[in-house]
């Protein structure tokens, strides 16, 4: 009785270490699969370390939730630049030392950016109802998915487009630009891993007929 006393904590404390290194293995392995995934994107860095913390709930080579993990960045990202371009819209108008050309520019990009906040979140739908679908229904949905992101992208860069003349150069502007420069880089990352999973897919669709 004594030594199963004894043996009891020591069959404990082995099975917790079996387990948490069974965890760092899986959350290693997600980690590659991010890293991998990432070198595809045009901002790689940028990719690796808005994905990081979806490490330890992504299994390797589900490329479908790699991609809803990038959009849902994305949309949640895109939802707080819309809400600053819009206060900033609003200080902006009830300054009157603020250049009009700026007041304009700003109020362009917070209806820019609210289309483009529809568009990921209609995205994020259009995946979640990809989960399980083939065929033609698959590349139906598949197409209206990359036709938003990539409005969405559109809707943002169009946004930094519109700061383009130099003598709007100022606190407003430079605010504005740089939060939507870093959306735009996240969406674009966003669509880079859409089409990864959409190329993937089309992969084992052609070898399981």
């Amino acid at each position: 009785m004594a030594k199963s006393l004894i043996l009891l904590p020591s069959l404990i404390i082995a099975l917790s270490l079996s387990t948490t290194s069974a965890a760092a293995a899986a959350t290693s392995s997600s980690s590659a699969f991010i890293d991998s995934s990432c070198a595809a994107t045009r901002y790689p860095d940028l990719c690796r370390q808005s994905l990081s913390s979806y490490a330890r709930t992504l299994q390797q080579n589900d490329h479908r939730r790699l991609a809803l993990a990038a959009l849902s960045v994305s949309l949640a990202k895109a939802k707080s630049v819309s809400s600053y371009v819009t206060q900033s819209a609003e200080l902006a108008s009830k300054n009157a030392n603020t250049n009009p050309s700026v007041v304009q520019a700003v109020k362009d990009c917070t209806r820019n950016m609210g289309n483009g906040v529809n568009r990921l979140d209609q995205s994020v739908k259009e995946l979640t109802v990809l989960d399980g679908l083939e065929g033609d229904k698959f590349e139906w949905h598949m197409s209206n998915l990359q036709t938003w992101v990539s409005a969405a992208l559109t809707d943002e860069n169009m946004c930094v487009e519109g700061f383009a003349d130099r003598t709007m150069d100022g606190p407003v502007k430079v605010g504005v630009r740089r939060r939507v420069v870093y959306v735009a880089k996240i969406t674009s990352n966003a669509l880079a891993l859409v089409q990864r999973f959409a190329a993937k897919h089309a992969r084992v669709g052609r070898h399981h007929p």
